[in-house]
């Protein structure tokens, strides 16, 4: 049995993930804790295997944890916010869920941990992402990290965004392009358009396309990306 420590600090969270949890016969659910008073209790008495931890703990943060978890132990963030991803996998967390959590999600989650329980491997080992390298998509049941240098545009549509790499591929995501403008790093990235942001580095020419718009040719891709006259000034002056 996997022993499992459940830390957040709502009350419906908590029953929930018990819930979900319940559907795995390999874990064990050993406790809950809705402060890090009571979670640093539970994590010396019951010794678990992995904590399913919120980042956002009322006045304290889930990170604030760490410090009292084991190295054997293995860290599942679980929470409403994807901006801590990278934050999480630096701090060699197993996995990083987003509420609602959905059971395939989690499934595969646990499927991680069974692995690691039959393999004896160390729970936390090290992640080899850095904040100015990844981002980290979440988009219903699936999640990856992307490098960012290979983000050549993202794209507004019905229930977020999409974002396409160099490699030709394009991928959902639920964040808003607004979300993803606030992210972005200004010095690389650049609304041109209120539904397109593009990466400067990988524009390959501006070219006139009417009066009211200009075609942007993007490295990897064969369709251009539109840009509006609203935007065009501030766009050429980077680009110069």
């Amino acid at each position: 049995m996997i022993k499992a420590l459940i830390v957040d600090d709502e009350a419906p969270a908590r029953r929930e993930m018990r819930r979900l949890l319940a559907a795995h016969d390999s874990i064990d659910v050993v406790g809950d804790a809705r402060d890090l008073a009571t979670a640093r209790g539970l994590l010396l008495r019951t010794r678990p295997d992995v904590v399913f931890l919120d980042i956002r703990l009322a006045k304290a943060s889930g990170f604030d944890l760490l410090g009292d978890v084991d190295e054997e132990t293995a860290v599942v963030f679980v929470t409403a916010y994807d901006e801590h991803a990278i934050r999480a996998f630096e701090a060699n967390a197993l996995d990083y869920l987003v509420k609602p959590v959905e059971p395939e999600r989690l499934a595969r989650t646990v499927e991680r941990l069974e692995a690691r329980a039959a393999d004896g491997e160390p729970a936390r080992a090290p992640a080899p992402f850095t904040p100015l390298r990844w981002v980290f998509l979440e988009a219903g049941d699936t999640s990856e990290f992307v490098e960012l240098a290979s983000i050549t545009h993202v794209t507004a549509e019905s229930g977020g965004s999409r974002v396409h790499t160099e490699d030709g591929r394009s991928r959902p995501a639920t964040k808003s392009l607004k979300r993803w403008e606030e992210r972005l790093p200004p010095h690389d990235f650049l609304r041109v358009h209120r539904s397109a942001i593009v990466n400067l580095r990988h524009v390959e020419r501006v070219v006139p396309w009417s009066h009211y718009s200009y075609r942007i040719r993007l490295r990897g891709w064969k369709e251009p990306v539109t840009m509006s006259r609203r935007y065009a000034r501030e766009t050429r002056g980077r680009l110069r």
